[in-house]
């Protein structure tokens, strides 16, 4: 998940909770008002009538006599939007007001538990098969300390739960606008937000990709944290820069002055074995056999002289791999017909390192192939990777090279039966100077750049290098270019 969309995320999960919550409260403050406010109503309503009857039904008993029952006047003079009726003491209706006909509320009686002590009841009470709910508001109807019965105010009250119910439509009707809105708002901030750091990843990636250390970071808020992340990175861009092309000038300057000298050595020490294998007239045997010794001592030091001349000429293909000089001649290459020519090396190769016992060097699929390169670079890539798989293949081993087409890609392979490599090795063969074995290396006189120069011609020519391996059963190389036109 990206931080875009995480910061989007939590900003519209964070105002939505804020967005419920205020709703919330909203809803309770508008139904607790709304409540609050018809519950006063009906409780000043209920307690005028409740006065007014009190004050008659105790001037009937003065008029009629205290012992005698009483009389509950009418009380359609006190209804209006509300119907109202009068209890007695065991909860009976007495008299009831016109506007209700004969309807009766299910469960009034339950409101005298609450009146014989004195107290006002409350109740909401909606009858069976009817969508509209009622306010029923109680108060004792009290004369000379005796409670005589209780007066009802019955009032519908679906206006104000329709009311409620708008607002709370209202409230998610806005909620989710509101979250959405923010939701598109965010992603757009976020976004504008996090433009420096797509800057600084794309620039960063097309360094890695192009190997162009002179790109730089163009941020113009160089107040802002990103801003100076961006500046940083420009000055440290611009050290790796300063150290990378003095490295380039010094491998390139020490691989071109070391040069000269070599060649040197090497044509003096040729002189010396051309005059040491001279014959000497009337030689004593110890000037024979200092002449021996010093014939051997050139030897060496001559193999030693060429594995340096290498060993130079290759840290300074490396040098202008790295620094992008690396000069190719481009042609089609017919890379089936220049297979053959490395597999007749390759047999050589193999007599060479294995003696006569040698290895059998074979040819696997042989796919005509035409790609656009460099001959001689893409010549000296397959014969490092052939010399490779002989010098760690046992004498009596195999190596294949073949030829395949795979999705736009000509795919030239290397398999020996060799030695294999270690999984944990495997991304480390590329890498200079690196030998999975460094007294074979020795001994077969390895540098350690073979593969690192192949990787980069291949990687020169838009191709690649990858290497499957099992240890102690053998291991693929295998060169991957773009594909020409097919033959």
């Amino acid at each position: 998940m990206t931080i875009r969309l995480r910061l989007t995320l939590w900003y519209t999960a964070l105002l939505g909770a804020t967005l419920i919550l205020f709703s919330v409260a909203v809803y309770s403050a508008v139904t607790a008002s709304l409540r609050m406010q018809i519950e006063e109503n009906a409780r000043g309503q209920a307690r005028d009538i409740a006065n007014i009857i009190t004050q008659q039904i105790e001037l009937d008993l003065v008029i009629l006599g205290r012992n005698a029952d009483a009389i509950f006047p009418a009380v359609d003079l006190f209804a209006s939007s509300a119907g109202v009726q009068i209890l007695n003491s065991q909860g009976n209706i007495v008299i009831r007001s016109a506007n209700l006909g004969e309807f009766e509320l299910p469960g009034y009686r339950q409101a005298m538990t609450r009146v014989v002590t004195g107290a006002d009841d409350i109740a909401y009470l909606t009858p069976p098969d009817s969508a509209t709910t009622f306010l029923v508001y109680s108060v004792p109807l009290v004369s000379a300390d005796r409670i005589l019965g209780a007066v009802q105010l019955i009032q519908p009250v679906n206006s104000v739960i329709s009311a409620v119910n708008q607002v709370s439509r209202y409230l998610m009707l806005g909620t989710a606008v509101s979250l959405v809105l923010a939701a598109i708002i965010g992603a757009f901030l976020a976004r504008r937000a996090l433009a420096p750091i797509d800057t600084i990843a794309n620039t960063a990636d097309t360094i890695t990709r192009t190997r162009d250390l002179g790109k730089r970071i163009q941020i113009a808020d160089n107040a802002s944290e990103v801003g100076r992340l961006g500046a940083t990175f420009n000055a440290m861009l611009d050290r790796i820069q300063r150290l990378f092309m003095t490295q380039e000038r010094l491998i390139g300057d020490v691989s071109h002055e070391l040069r000269t000298p070599l060649t040197t050595i090497q044509g003096n020490v040729e002189l010396l074995q051309r005059m040491a294998a001279a014959p000497v007239a009337d030689a004593s045997p110890r000037v024979q056999e200092y002449a021996e010794l010093l014939g051997e001592t050139l030897a060496e030091v001559q193999v030693e002289t060429e594995r340096m001349s290498t060993m130079v000429a290759d840290l300074l293909l490396l040098a202008q791999a790295d620094s992008g000089e690396l000069q190719l001649q481009c042609a089609p290459v017919e890379v089936d017909t220049l297979l053959l020519d490395v597999y007749r090396q390759a047999r050589r190769l193999a007599e060479h390192y294995k003696g006569p016992q040698g290895l059998d060097i074979r040819l696997g699929s042989e796919d005509q192939a035409l790609v656009m390169g460099d001959r001689d670079k893409l010549r000296q890539v397959m014969l490092n990777l052939v010399e490779n798989a002989v010098k760690y293949t046992p004498a009596g081993g195999t190596v294949t090279l073949g030829i395949t087409h795979e999705d736009g890609w000509v795919k030239v392979v290397v398999q020996d039966t060799g030695i294999g490599i270690r999984p944990e090795q495997q991304t480390l063969i590329f890498d200079r100077f690196y030998r999975t074995d460094k007294a074979r290396s020795r001994e077969f006189g390895g540098s350690g750049l073979g593969l690192s120069i192949a990787q980069s011609i291949a990687q020169a020519h838009q191709g690649r290098i990858t290497v499957e391996s099992t240890l102690g059963a053998g291991s693929t190389f295998t060169l991957w270019l773009p594909d020409g036109v097919r033959g």
